[in-house]
């Protein structure tokens, strides 16, 4: 199945695009980094509140946050399927790559949750109180994925199939 993928992306007109361009690849690389910066940044400041810290952030200002969140993530999409296009073959079997996107999975399905449950709560918490227990696991485990992600594609081109 893997292979099939593969085969079907290696040669594809994006891929060579890609490869043939010598600036394609440090162009994507810039724009995932500051989509990257977006992405955490603005994680950064609303996992601390939910978290606990940064009382002095009033906690429904947050959601003025969440563009810069949701821009810096669908540029990463992009970004980031454009650099799997263009090396399909070593992206599948990077273990990095993969730990990062079940991370990235991880990081999803809480986001899902505080969009689904936590986020409805916020209205009603007192703005520079402190947060309830399900917000700050929320905090916790967006923390630690998203720097995982970090630490996990950085480390990309220096591991290998595990």
């Amino acid at each position: 199945m893997i292979e099939i993928l593969v085969q079907s992306l290696e040669g594809s007109f994006i891929n060579n695009w890609i490869l043939s361009k010598a600036w394609v690849w440090p162009a994507l690389e810039i724009m995932h980094f500051i989509g990257l910066s977006l992405l955490l940044g603005a994680m950064l400041i609303i996992d601390l509140r939910l978290a606990g810290f940064l009382r002095n952030f009033n906690i429904q200002a947050i959601h003025h946050l969440l563009p810069f969140v949701a821009l810096g993530f669908f540029l990463n999409l992009a970004t980031g399927l454009l650099f799997f296009v263009g090396d399909p073959a070593r992206y599948t079997v990077n273990i990095g790559f993969q730990l990062k996107m079940c991370l990235v999975l991880i990081a999803g399905i809480n986001a899902l949750w505080f969009a689904l449950k936590i986020n409805s709560q916020l209205k009603f918490m007192d703005p520079y109180g402190d947060t309830s227990k399900s917000a700050k696991i929320t905090a916790y485990v967006s923390l630690i994925a998203w720097f995982g992600v970090l630490l996990l594609g950085r480390l990309i081109p220096y591991v290998g199939t595990g």
